[in-house]
């Protein structure tokens, strides 16, 4: 009898048992944690290297039809579980260097979570926001895989697409019939509504919407430093990490203009009859995108990418202006730029920066004679090519920078460093420390075809040390909003008595001012007026 008895327990036990098994993973996950319900419905995702992914999971409505060139809307709500296992499409841009093979589509305002479990804990959360000088780039690129700075840190991170080109940054405010049909700004509002998503959802995945930082490079970091400056974005997110983004390329409605009406007439719309603009194929969209960016780069007076435009409103001023005004109180700030920043414009391929006097002077020749002379002094190697790709590095990137910090280290905690890292075969092709080259070490995703080069004929275990330094700092920063680890502060705040520097290198090191002659002969000088 007392065998007989024991009978239903055991069963209970061996249905728990079997049930347990098939919901844990080979790597120890619990599948059923991969569902999770977000406010508009429920989500499955998947696990990579012991990590919980959701991929492609739709922050806004597709902006196509009647919401073509429209402020983006909240999507719809559904019944059953959503595959979030497979990234969204990119947005339609003209060329595909960062985003792989993944297909283009107007429904393209997605974003991808990496996190360690969807388990209640509220871990710091980053957000990426990805570069191409707002005409490229995916936040599904294999360059941003959140897989290993989520390992290192215990953090969640978020990658976005929103929308590029003239789909995400023409400028409508001066033309007629445009009021009420077409808005301004569309790449700046997704991120917008792409933060809001995380607000409201990221708890459910495991991170902590009261712990959320920023993070972007050049285009990105654009971003970053205009979601810092504008109302609209307040509340949103605590910290920010700007990698080499260009704080003063932000359009005036005058100069937005121009780029709207040469983009017009690329696609043979008249200002008048805005409305075609709605009906033209995504594919006669991108094309005529790639016609004007040739004109833009030929043309020296013209801007060489996208950008937002100050339009009074939404974006009420200039980003350091709207610093300067405390939008971004309490905002901790990590910001920097890389060595050789225009070394990779200067390229063959890209043709986007001056190499001679020549091409340098309508850079220039907007300042006054003895300021030019002032300017050139500075850079020993001028005229020389590297003296004039230094001059154009600080004058896009440097010094916006510094000044953005400057003002920033009056709001909250800042940080500064500059990337300085090369290797032999980098030099040899001319590109040095270059624009971009970061983003594989913060990340550590040097099995990428991009990570694959810095790799070759380089000192790997170097590398690979200063990635797991970069990436721990950017997760302390995150977590605390003070890069340096618990109990040191070898790497100071920058204030403008010290302008405290950490220099990324073989050999990294803390430097005082590196750049003291060149600031001081660029003083309030500034290139994008």
């Amino acid at each position: 009898m007392k065998h007989l008895r024991t009978q239903p327990f055991m069963a209970v036990i061996l249905f728990l048992f079997s049930f347990i098994s098939t919901t844990i993973t080979a790597t120890g996950i619990d599948t059923s944690r991969l569902i999770v319900k977000t406010k508009q419905g429920q989500v499955k995702g998947t696990t990579e290297q012991n990590i919980c992914v959701w991929k492609g999971i739709r922050y806004a409505k597709a902006p196509a039809g009647e919401l073509r060139y429209r402020a983006p809307q909240s999507p719809d709500s559904w019944t059953g579980i959503k595959d979030a296992t497979v990234f969204g499409a990119v947005a339609p841009q003209m060329r595909r260097v960062l985003v792989g093979t993944e297909p283009q589509s107007e429904d393209c305002l997605s974003l991808n979570i990496w996190s360690p479990a969807a388990d209640g804990k509220k871990r710091p959360v980053m957000v990426w926001i990805h570069g191409g000088g707002f005409v490229g780039g995916s936040g599904s690129s294999d360059l941003y895989d959140g897989t290993q700075i989520v390992k290192r840190g215990d953090v969640v991170v978020v990658t976005i697409n929103y929308r590029l080109g003239p789909l995400g940054f023409l400028y409508f405010d001066s033309l007629p019939g445009s009021k009420g049909k077409f808005e301004d700004n569309l790449g700046i509002k997704d991120q917008v509504a792409a933060l809001k998503w995380v607000k409201e959802n990221i708890a459910a995945f495991g991170g902590d919407p009261e712990g959320v930082t920023l993070f972007g490079e050049s285009a990105g970091g654009i971003s970053v430093e205009t979601l810092m400056a504008i109302p609209a974005a307040q509340g949103l997110f605590h910290r920010a990490i700007i990698e080499s983004g260009p704080a003063g390329d932000v359009w005036t409605p005058k100069a937005a203009s121009q780029i709207t009406a040469l983009y017009l007439k690329q696609v043979g719309v008249s200002q008048d009859s805005l409305f075609k603009l709605k009906l033209i194929p995504v594919d006669s969209i991108t094309s005529a995108m790639t016609r004007l960016m040739k004109i833009m780069i030929a043309d020296p007076t013209l801007p060489k990418t996208f950008a937002p435009t100050i339009d009074g409103n939404f974006l009420p001023h200039d980003l350091l202006a709207g610093i300067k005004d405390g939008q971004s109180k309490g905002i901790d700030l990590l910001i920097g730029t890389n060595k050789n920043e225009a070394n990779l414009f200067a390229m063959k391929r890209l043709k986007m920066a001056p190499v001679n006097e020549e091409q340098l002077k309508p850079y220039i020749t907007r300042f006054k004679p003895a300021e030019q002379k002032q300017l050139i002094a500075a850079y020993k190697n001028y005229p020389g090519k590297d003296g004039i790709l230094d001059l154009i590095t600080d004058g896009i990137f440097t010094m916006p920078s510094i000044k953005f910090a400057e003002l920033q280290s009056t709001q909250a905690n800042t940080y500064m460093y500059r990337f300085d890292w090369t290797s032999k075969p980098l030099t040899w092709v001319g590109l040095k420390a270059c624009h971009g080259l970061e983003v594989p070490f913060v990340f550590n995703t040097f099995e990428t075809k991009m990570g694959k080069k810095i790799l070759f004929l380089s000192n790997n275990k170097k590398i690979h040390q200063i990635s797991n330094q970069m990436q721990q700092e950017w997760i302390n920063f995150a977590r605390t909003g003070n890069p340096n680890a618990p109990g040191k502060d070898d790497w100071k705040k920058y204030e403008p008595a010290t302008r405290t520097t950490l220099i990324y290198d073989k050999k990294g090191y803390i430097c005082q001012d590196p750049k003291s002659t060149q600031r001081q002969a660029w003083g309030d000088l500034n290139i994008f007026e």
